[in-house]
């Protein structure tokens, strides 16, 4: 979800007919801040997993994606409110990601946890590729406001996961 908003959000940005030098500045700050909200606020999500559950703070991180991919795909051209749509998207998935992280690394043997969590970077990264190559298509066909719900849509599995029964250990 992450990966294939962003991805095709300095090509969204580029089609607005701004000047060379403002989309490299709009790009810029967009990307800039978000990778702020990726990893700035890690620390305080990683103790809002501890204090009220991984499965809380992963379903809170959805809902943060969901209001991004809301924003974003509602801001058209305008900076302001796809930086902030942008800043929303990588909160959401530091959410996701730590408390995910967490829980994963939890739910396995310690034995097993470099392995589990190799494996699971290695899916996440080709998920992520295969999202931003998709992401391309259906910017190119449909559009930027299309590629935001689509990737709303998307969060649906991670819900129903989030939301199934734990067995206990």
């Amino acid at each position: 979800v992450m990966i294939a908003v962003m991805a095709m959000t300095p090509v969204h940005i580029l089609g607005a007919g701004h000047s060379d030098a403002d989309t490299l500045r709009i790009v810029g700050l967009v990307i800039s801040v978000h990778v702020v909200g990726m990893y700035a606020l890690s620390p305080v999500t990683g103790w809002l997993a501890d204090r009220y559950g991984r499965r809380a703070v992963i379903l809170g991180g959805v809902a943060v994606l969901l209001v991004a991919c809301g924003v974003a795909g509602t801001a058209g051209t305008e900076p302001v409110q796809l930086t902030i749509g942008l800043f929303l998207l990588g909160l959401g998935w530091s959410g996701t990601m730590v408390a995910g992280s967490t829980l994963l690394s939890e739910s396995v043997p310690r034995w097993l946890r470099p392995s589990a969590q190799g494996l699971a970077d290695l899916v996440i990264g080709l998920a992520g590729a295969a999202a931003g190559s998709v992401a391309g298509l259906v910017l190119s066909w449909s559009g930027y406001p299309v590629l935001n719900l689509l990737a709303a849509i998307a969060t649906v599995p991670l819900v129903a996961l989030a939301l199934r029964p734990m067995r206990e250990k």
